[in-house]
């Protein structure tokens, strides 16, 4: 062979070589989750995960832990073939708000063994580990404003939920106007916020009128998701009229 044509196949050669895939990494694996909002009770809080393995596995262990803030640890969950879990799919941490803190907790998953074809057993591959936000429910504010224009009274009133480090008006929420009666609160008017978290009415009044917004509160302590348990709330009193 010339050295031309020699130098061409050598070439060919480490071209092939360079180009070929490397060996998939069995033993990888994730976990996921989106916000915990919690109570002052334990809940159980769901996980998405997935670990790379051969489908035609047969033995396999996988533990998620959850590691609070301050890196202690929280609860851990097994997954695997003594569990029929699937490769990918879902499972739950528990979550008590008395004793645990709110704050970004960290999700570690380990896969703790496998076997691989040929009956050799791989342990403890550490997989890629993940955030999430712990939030101790929420809190509500409701703010009262009103203007008196001759005999006719404009109210204004707003309501604000605090999740965490997230502040969001609260839509289509009901609100109640009440009025001060003798020595009791009666309930005169109904609004429903809207998009801004805001509501406005207009009505006539005696003089001197004490009036507050009241909101009864809406809903359970969601784990999970975006829905949240909101408090009720009560505005300060203003005189109008």
């Amino acid at each position: 062979m010339k050295i031309p044509a020699l130098a061409t196949a050598l070439a060919l050669v480490a071209s092939l070589v360079l180009t070929v895939a490397p060996a998939q990494a069995f033993g990888e694996s994730t976990a996921t989750t989106n916000t915990a909002y919690i109570g002052d009770g334990c809940t159980y809080h769901e996980v998405a995960y997935t670990v790379d393995l051969p489908a035609e596995v047969k033995i396999w262990s996988m533990a998620v832990q959850a590691i609070h803030p301050n890196g202690t640890s929280g609860d851990t969950v097994v997954v695997g073939n003594l569990q029929a879990s699937p490769l990918t799919g879902r499972t739950a941490i528990q979550i008590c708000g008395v004793t645990e803190p709110v704050g970004i907790w960290t999700l570690q998953p380990r896969v703790s063994f496998w076997q691989d074809a040929n009956g050799e057993t791989i342990y403890n591959t550490v997989g890629a580990p993940s955030t999430f936000e712990v939030v101790a429910g929420a809190t509500t504010s409701l703010k009262l404003k009103a203007k008196t224009e001759r005999d006719r009274v404009t109210a204004r009133v707003r309501l604000i939920a605090d999740t965490g480090s997230t502040s969001r008006p609260l839509v289509e929420q009901q609100v109640r106007l009440q009025k001060k009666v003798g020595k009791k609160w009666k309930n005169f008017k109904r609004l429903t916020t809207s998009g801004t978290g805001t509501a406005q009415v207009k009505f006539k009044v005696k003089k001197k009128t004490r009036i507050r917004a009241r909101y009864a509160g809406s809903g359970e302590v969601v784990v999970g998701g975006s829905s949240v348990a909101l408090p009720a709330a009560m505005s300060k009193v203003v005189r109008v009229g």
